[in-house]
């Protein structure tokens, strides 16, 4: 009795189970990735547990073999004793992970905690010398003035930049290229 009773449980319990459903992508943007995701999330901790960043994406692509990530609708933030201090997104970025590079394409846009912001169609970040550059037109807007431009050398922060080619520039506030004391 017992036995059957047992075997009647089993077997509703496998009629009354249901396969996962996972999101897979069915037409990818990029091909020959071996891992391709929905929803993309990762976040980076200090040895204090203090939280460092935040990587998220629609999709994203994982090229172990070349080394590489990437990522549609990127979006990327720093932090500091757990305050946002910079956001980055791009409609697709691309992290070279043996260069140590981000490659940001797409309606680019930094901006930092202090209101400074930078639009582009392409910025590239590099991990190690944390110095932002691009090649494209860019516009910056800092302390009430905007400058447009062609080319662009920058610390994450642009408390530093150079703008290569200026085209214009709209002065408000204060002067941004001001040391600060």
């Amino acid at each position: 009795m017992m036995r059957r009773m047992l075997i009647s449980i089993f077997l509703l319990a496998m009629i009354n189970c249901k396969d996962k459903e996972y999101l897979r992508i069915e037409v990818e943007r990029e091909s020959g990735s071996m891992v391709s995701m929905r929803h993309f999330s990762r976040s980076s901790y200090k040895d204090s547990g203090e939280l460092e960043w935040k990587l998220k994406g629609e999709e994203s692509y994982i090229f172990p073999k070349e080394n590489k990530t990437i990522i549609y609708g990127f979006e990327f933030k720093q932090y500091e004793k757990g305050n946002a201090t910079s956001a980055m997104t791009g409609d697709r970025g691309e992290i070279n992970h043996s260069t140590k590079t981000v490659v940001l394409s797409g309606k680019v846009r930094l901006k930092t905690n202090d209101g400074k912001f930078i639009e582009s169609e392409s910025l590239t970040y590099n991990l190690d010398e944390k110095t932002l550059s691009s090649e494209e037109d860019v516009l910056v807007y800092s302390d009430g003035t905007t400058i447009r431009g062609k080319g662009l050398r920058a610390d994450k922060g642009l408390n530093k930049f150079t703008i290569i080619q200026p085209k214009a520039v709209t002065v408000g506030g204060s002067n941004p290229l001001k040391e600060k004391q």
